[in-house]
Formats: C-alpha cells, sequence, structure tokens
C-alpha cells in the first residue's frame, strides 16, 4: 500500500475486472454481442495503467 492507504493497482485491476464482469454478464443475458476477442486490448490497456501508476509513489 502507499501511504494514503489506497494501491492504485488494485483499484484499477478491481474497476478491469468489475467492467469485464458486466460485459460477460450483459452478454449472457444477450443485451449485447460480446466476444472474447474484444477483451485482450482492454486487458493490455489496463495492465499498462496499472504498471504506469502502480511505478510511481
Amino acid at each position: 500500500m502507499t501511504e494514503q492507504g489506497v494501491d492504485r493497482g488494485a483499484v484499477i485491476s478491481g474497476l478491469v475486472f468489475m467492467v469485464l464482469g458486466g460485459l460477460f454478464l450483459l452478454d449472457r443475458l444477450g443485451t449485447i454481442d460480446f466476444r472474447v476477442v474484444y477483451v485482450w486490448p482492454i486487458l493490455l490497456i489496463g495492465l499498462g495503467l496499472a504498471v504506469l501508476f502502480g511505478g510511481r509513489s
């Protein structure tokens, strides 16, 4: 944890998992047509942001 008590990497990864879970849920309900192929760029961007902001203190 940082001095502020909030781990930015954990917050970002938590948000990424929440968004992905919501997208998969909407896909299963038939609301949207969501394919796993679209997940990889989102995961890479989220991982890059977590590394970028997690490295700064």
